[in-house]
């Protein structure tokens, strides 16, 4: 069998210099993301003779979908992931897949797979000028929106990035969002996904930003860079209380991020209201993703 292993912290960079693209967007190249989001997705890595294997894990041993391998032998890595499948008693099912990485599948084991595409899975992808200026008519209801928030709080609203002074404050808008949601922070998922980002912050290269409302935080924003092309936002929560607070930080905190192109505000989820969202600030890429069930 393959031998899988957990992300390390000082593996990421090393992950990332396998993809062929050299400033790639999709959420597929942040392994900072896959690092985080480990207890819950189980994303295991391997090297096969230069090239990444990854695979995400139903438990120890069942695996529920490989990822396509990167690097310079994928043919023989997809071999090995085949001869994995058929030792673990499964079917080499490939999922995440680029419409790039599934046209490559297709070319190394032509009529092997029957493809489907994952609009759950998708990436919204934005220009960050667009974000950061809203310019133009069709984002005219939301600068009425943000303005109507500071016509509300005047002098009471405060932008500010993150960094280790307030780092506790971002931590209390994601506690205070689960209790408005009736969640408990200790068995949410992504409460504990981000209290593991807060613990290594700047070893892991994350940026983010609190918004206060007369001194309190009620919204917060946090993510990390897949490339020098694109920013990816991990995480993005605000308090019911103050309309237009996701507004707000979603526009304050582009402005931070102009150096790149791109902002990769990830999936919908397969959530309407989520979907809805997304899309009413106009994604330029909509990055399709794939699956591949062998016939």
């Amino acid at each position: 069998m393959i031998d899988f292993q957990q992300i390390k912290i000082e593996n990421i960079a090393a992950y990332k210099a396998f993809y062929s693209d050299s400033s790639p967007i999709g959420c597929e190249a942040n392994f900072v993301s896959g690092y985080l989001w480990d207890e819950a997705y189980k994303l295991r890595v391997a090297v096969i003779d230069d090239t990444l294997v990854k695979a995400y894990f139903r438990d120890e041993s069942r695996v529920w979908g490989y990822c396509m391998p990167c690097g310079k032998n994928p043919r023989g890595a997809l071999e090995a992931v085949f001869d994995d499948a058929a030792e673990r008693g499964q079917r080499a099912r490939i999922d995440y897949m680029t419409s790039r990485e599934r046209d490559l599948l297709e070319g190394l084991c032509p009529d092997v797979f029957v493809y489907e595409r994952e609009p759950d899975n998708q990436d919204y992808i934005y220009l960050s000028q667009d974000l950061a200026t809203l310019a133009g008519k069709k984002y005219h209801a939301k600068r009425n929106h943000i303005s109507r928030f500071y016509r509300t709080y005047a002098d009471d609203a405060r932008f500010s990035t993150i960094d280790r002074g307030n780092l506790g404050d971002a931590v209390r808008v994601m506690e205070l969002w689960c209790r408005e949601n009736g969640v408990d922070p200790r068995g949410h998922a992504e409460y504990a996904v981000f209290k593991k980002a807060c613990a290594d912050y700047e070893t892991l290269g994350m940026q983010g930003a609190v918004l206060y409302v007369h001194g309190q935080p009620v919204a917060m924003t946090v993510g990390s860079e897949i490339s020098p092309l694109c920013f990816d936002i991990i995480f993005e929560k605000a308090l019911r209380g103050c309309d237009g607070a996701y507004a707000v930080i979603n526009n304050e905190f582009a402005k931070t991020l102009t150096a790149y192109k791109y902002i990769n505000r990830e999936e919908d989820l397969g959530l309407e209201g989520l979907r809805k969202a997304k899309l009413s600030y106009h994604p330029v890429i909509i990055y399709d993703r794939f699956s591949a069930e062998p016939k």
